[in-house]
């Protein structure tokens, strides 16, 4: 039989194992609830300041395409001020050679012969366009048009059918000026009076030639020309410098989103296990967040 003084002993030394196994449990707990707040402390800690170093790469970038944006533009208002140079010369040197070319009175003369072949012409075509067979053919030309348009657009046409039908519809649309050809050669006037337009388009073609000849080979054009080609290639080269920091900065901006949104989820991490340790302990939180 226990006596009372040793039950109560006994008692009392369960009670104060318990105690401790109760406190030593709490302890555990608490200790493993502060690791893991400074855990989520520490997570929100390194996730703001990527941020920080993301939203300063994107000012870095800011300054970078300010930067860019100026040399291109410095760039732009050289080459427009190369090619208005270039301009400038070309025009001078042009007329330089234009004095002492003779085109001058060619070109009269070209007006002229036109103005010559237009009279004796005009009596000739006037009375073929009376004729049933230039209305058929006006007709033909305005109906080939409309296909070679239609050709054109059609999508479903394979590609050989597409281009026998453009073939045949352009063919079609010379048939006016065929007939023309044919009154005009049967006229002697109209036929002399166009070879000699003919001849002196032939001098006006073979002088502009000559003229254009010269003037590529000008020292003061090839040096302004070499000039504005330097400077628009200076200006592509800035222009595709800016688009890249363009691209850069987009890309930046993506990860500074991603970041902020890694800090929310952070953020709501670190809340979730404080409410589910404020719900073990059974007190309120009154940690406050910054």
């Amino acid at each position: 039989m226990i006596r009372p003084l040793q039950w109560a002993s006994s008692l009392l030394l369960v009670l104060t194992l318990f105690s401790s196994l109760v406190l030593a449990d709490k302890n555990n707990k608490n200790n493993s609830n502060a690791a893991q707040e400074r855990k989520d402390d520490q997570k929100i800690k390194n996730e703001k300041e990527d941020v920080q170093q993301a939203q300063d790469k994107i000012k870095d970038d800011q300054k970078e395409l300010q930067a860019a944006q100026k040399t291109l533009a410095d760039a732009e208002g050289k080459e427009k001020t190369a090619r208005q140079k270039l301009d400038e010369v070309r025009k001078r040197i042009e007329s330089k050679h234009e004095k002492t070319s003779g085109i001058d009175q060619t070109l009269a003369e070209q007006s002229a012969a036109k103005k010559a072949y237009d009279e004796a012409a005009a009596p000739v075509l006037k009375a073929l366009k009376a004729k049933p067979e230039y209305q058929v053919a006006e007709k033909k030309v305005a109906e080939a048009e409309t296909r070679l348009k239609a050709a054109r657009a059609d999508e479903g046409l394979s590609a050989d059918a597409k281009r026998k039908e453009i073939a045949q519809a352009s063919k079609d649309k010379l048939a006016a000026s065929e007939l023309e050809q044919i009154a005009v050669e049967g006229d002697s006037s109209a036929k002399s009076a166009r070879a000699k337009l003919a001849d002196v388009q032939d001098r006006v073609n073979q002088l502009r030639a000559k003229l254009r000849n010269l003037i590529d080979a000008d020292p003061e054009i090839e040096s302004s020309l070499q000039a504005m080609r330097n400077a628009a290639d200076a200006s592509e080269t800035a222009g595709q410098k800016m688009q890249r920091i363009r691209d850069k900065i987009a890309a930046d901006v993506a990860k500074l989103s991603r970041e902020q949104q890694q800090v929310k989820q952070a953020e709501a991490a670190d809340k979730a296990n404080d409410n589910k340790n404020n719900k073990n302990n059974k007190k309120p939180n009154n940690k406050g967040k910054k």
